[in-house]
Formats: C-alpha cells, structure tokens, sequence
C-alpha cells in the first residue's frame, strides 16, 4: 500500500512539472525594425559609380558627368545633442594620378526611430523605423528646403545590380505631384548591413516650352569589410 501511494505521488509530480511548465509563458521574439539598412560601425566603406546629366534650353547649357565615389565612415563622436554619430569621409578616383582623392564630409546619425544624414550641411531624414510599408515622412523636416514627403515603396525584397546580390533591402520613393510641369522622382535602395546602394534624382521643369533639369544616379560597385 505505502508503495502504491508513492506511485501515485510520483505521477502526480511529473503531472504538476509537465502542466507548470507547459503554462510558462514562451521567450519574446526579438523584433527586426530594420536599423541593418543603416549601418554605423566605423570601417565600413560602400564604392559606387556616379552618373549625372543635366539641361537648361533657357541658357543653352548642358552637360554629362560620370565618376567612381567612396564613401567611409571614418569615425564615431556625440553629435551637439548628445547622440551617438558618425563622420564619413568621401573620396573621388583621380584618374590622372590614379588615387582616391577626398571631395567632402557628412555625418550621420542613427537613434531609435530614425536615421539622418547631414549632406552638404543639409539634415535629412533619411529613414524610419521599423521599416515597414505604408510608412510616411517628410524628408526635409530638419532643413529649410520645400517639404518632401517620401515613404517606403519595397521593404524586404530582394536586389541585384553588378553582380552583387542583397537578399534584404528596402526603397525609399517620393510621393510628389508630379505633372506637365513639374517632375520631381527621388528614390534611394538600402540594403542590410550594407546601407545606401542606389540612389536617383530625376527631377526637371517646364516653363514656356524651355525645359531645366537633371538626373542622378549612384549605384554600388563593391563594399566593405
């Protein structure tokens, strides 16, 4: 009898661990917001081929201009708001005396719910987090320059472009009126770990039948480490 009562103690036991444990409640899924498209460690470099044109049948001018440019980010420091950001050195290749030659210095800056690039002292809310469709921002919000509101068009497609393949980036396209008139068309690639690896600005104007405008695009060619 004593031994069939410790039985029964036994089984009642392994009863209670195995409904405690099935009523734990189950680890929390860590959630990606999608700070991978904007890459912060100091090292990384992006290299990228630069091709431009521009018109302006008012003044007869025109012009075509292609490069290769680097883009580095050379340093961390705290921004004049106490955040955390980066310095980054670009460079253009000297064909003559075959050397990347510096043309200029942005920063950047990444925090929980945006990222932001300062080009040509010009802020620029680049991206938003988590980075999920439908969502909407004014890319302009920290400059003097015309509202610009943009929004993401793909969020985690897959891309590829000269030979390189990304499984994970996302679009950034403006939602600007355009019309007979005005053209304005800006639209940037992120890729995880990787960061910006398309950008294009197609933008123009028609006044009296006399057309101003140009077109931009910078598309990665290699990166790093």
């Amino acid at each position: 009898m004593i031994e069939q009562k410790h039985i029964h103690l036994g089984l009642f036991a392994c009863l209670l661990c195995v409904i405690v444990v099935g009523c734990k409640k189950d680890d929390p899924v860590a959630v990606d917001l999608g700070y991978g498209y904007f890459p912060t460690e100091v090292g990384r470099w992006v290299e990228y081929q630069v091709d431009s044109a521009w018109i302006d049948e008012e003044n007869s001018a025109s012009g075509i201009l292609s490069y290769r440019l680097l883009e580095v980010i050379d340093s961390a420091y705290l921004d004049p708001e106490g955040r955390q950001a980066q310095r980054m050195e670009r460079f253009v290749w000297d064909s003559l005396l075959i050397e990347w030659r510096i043309r200029d210095l942005w920063t950047q800056t990444r925090s929980n719910t945006a990222a932001e690039r300062t080009e040509e002292d010009r802020r620029f809310l680049k991206l938003s987090f988590p980075v999920k469709a439908g969502e909407q921002w004014n890319l302009n919000a920290y400059n003097s320059q015309e509202d610009l509101e943009v929004g993401y068009d793909e969020v985690h497609t897959a891309w590829s472009v000269n030979g390189l393949s990304f499984d994970s980036t996302a679009v950034v396209l403006s939602d600007y009126p355009n019309n007979q008139v005005d053209t304005l068309i800006y639209r940037e690639r992120y890729a995880k770990r990787i960061g910006l690896v398309e950008r294009s600005v197609d933008s123009s104007e028609t006044q009296d039948s006399m057309t101003r405008g140009f077109y931009f695009r910078q598309v990665i060619l290699a990166y790093g480490p």
